[in-house]
């Protein structure tokens, strides 16, 4: 009988221990959580991070029974404030200019707010995130730091794929590193997703770089495609001339008549507009159309350079009125 007693009193003693113990634990729980709330009102928010974080495990540890109402609410209070808290702390990071630092701060707040279902906040933060990468690698571009530049874009999209202006910095930074094949890629991705402003003067550029540097092996057949090509993407008076020039060498006369045509009217006062008068008037010669031969090559009568082929063409080959 004795034993029995013995028995009785133990598994007493144990179970007062075991309350003791719970009491104790959401005590604890209790004060962790005022920690974390002194800490946040003086904007520490590594340690209330901290302890919000202890406080929910401490919680969370317990049933719901020795939690009771008041452990339940604090649950609910840990889970709604610290995706927020990460949220404001990386803002804050953001502001005083320590990028990365406020990037894992925000993913935290994304990854917490979406475990925690708060959307709003998950939105928020996931939607920064790229602002910030792209404020990141726009300065490493403008420091003419164009590989962690490219780098940081690339960040970019990986988090917002959609980006647009991300394509076209790349394509900016490939072609200030002469990687041109590379920049093209670039910019007609940003061209696919709607920007249409920079990007397709870029590609033109590239195209008329080529075009250029054609003419001085005078490969007539590269000077008209790319000159062609650039043209297609961003008309402008110098594609036109190239085009227009290239068209006569290569006998191509429709072609070379309308460009020239366009680089007159684009540009009237070129200060090549005699020559370019003298090819519109040997292409038209040579398609027989002796009134339009004729029309430009009197343009030519009181020009210095000129004179003397456009008098011949004039009164002896062509015989104009």
């Amino acid at each position: 009988m004795k034993r029995v007693k013995t028995f009785f009193a133990v598994c007493i003693i144990t179970a007062l221990t075991f309350v003791t113990a719970y009491g104790q634990d959401m005590e604890a729980a209790t004060e962790l959580y005022n920690a974390g709330g002194k800490a946040l009102s003086e904007s520490n928010y590594v340690a209330a991070i901290d302890s919000f974080n202890k406080a929910l495990k401490m919680l969370e540890t317990l049933t719901a029974e020795d939690r009771g109402d008041d452990g339940d609410a604090l649950i609910v209070e840990c889970k709604n404030i610290i995706p927020q808290i990460h949220l404001r702390y990386g803002k804050e990071l953001a502001t005083s200019g320590e990028i990365d630092n406020a990037i894992v701060q925000l993913k935290k707040a994304g990854e917490t707010a979406k475990s925690y279902s708060m959307p709003e906040v998950a939105d928020e933060a996931e939607g920064l995130i790229p602002q910030l990468l792209m404020v990141n690698a726009t300065n490493l571009l403008n420091g003419g730091k164009l590989p962690e530049a490219i780098a940081g874009f690339k960040k970019v999209i990986v988090a917002d794929p959609s980006n647009a202006n991300a394509y076209l910095y790349i394509g900016l930074a490939e072609s200030r590193l002469n990687n041109e094949d590379a920049a093209i890629v670039a910019f007609e991705k940003a061209i696919e997703l709607g920007e249409i402003t920079n990007s397709p003067r870029q590609i033109s550029t590239i195209y008329l770089k080529r075009s250029v540097a054609a003419t001085r092996d005078k490969k007539w057949a590269d000077v008209f495609s790319n000159a062609k090509k650039a043209n297609e993407y961003s008309e402008s008076a110098n594609g036109f001339k190239l085009i227009g020039l290239a068209g006569v060498q290569l006998k191509r006369y429709d072609e070379a008549i309308d460009a020239l045509e366009s680089y007159l009217a684009a540009d009237p006062d070129a200060k090549d507009k005699s020559s370019t008068i003298y090819n519109l008037a040997v292409s038209y010669e040579a398609k027989n159309n002796n009134a339009k031969a004729c029309g430009y090559y009197k343009q030519l009568l009181n020009d210095a350079t000129y004179k003397q082929v456009a008098e011949f063409k004039v009164k002896t080959t062509l015989k104009c009125n």
